[in-house]
């Protein structure tokens, strides 16, 4: 395994990352996952399960689609307690999801609660992949500094 960031995660834009992620209505949020949780797999042994990935992504897509529709079918009674029920199921997987990605991207680090890279779980949890993104910054271009020493 690869002790730090470089190699693992590219620099990108915080601002992009959370003006794609409120435009996308949360869509960019799975697909910045999927991006490192591919990266992870790729360069890493702290693999996420494909099979995981790709029944969170059906999930979300499920429980989007049925958003929609209860959106615009408003005044069926039953409807919201169809939503409400994919909903929480595809929360349950994308909130473990998000998880696993923070836990690999603080072993990727090295970093132990305190550090200055260290992915806190509150703040995750508010910010999600806008927030890792920012960390996997701060990592490379602690990375790039030292390397210039």
């Amino acid at each position: 395994m690869k002790n730090g960031f470089m190699g693992v995660f590219d620099i990108a834009s915080v601002t992009k990352t959370l003006a794609l992620c409120i435009l996308s209505i949360g869509s960019y949020l799975i697909y910045k996952l999927y991006l490192l949780s591919k990266q992870i797999n790729k360069h890493t042994a702290l693999k996420i399960s494909k099979t995981f990935i790709f029944i969170t992504i059906f999930l979300y897509i499920i429980s989007f689609g049925t958003l929609i529709h209860a959106l615009v079918n408003w005044q069926e009674p039953g409807i919201l307690n169809f939503t409400l029920g994919f909903h929480i199921i595809s929360s349950i997987f994308d909130i473990t999801w998000i998880i696993m990605v923070r836990n690999r991207i603080n072993l990727i680090a090295g970093a132990n609660r305190g550090d200055k890279l260290w992915l806190n779980p509150f703040i995750t949890s508010l910010l999600h992949v806008v927030y890792m993104q920012h960390k996997i910054n701060q990592g490379l271009a602690k990375n790039a500094t030292e390397y210039q020493r």
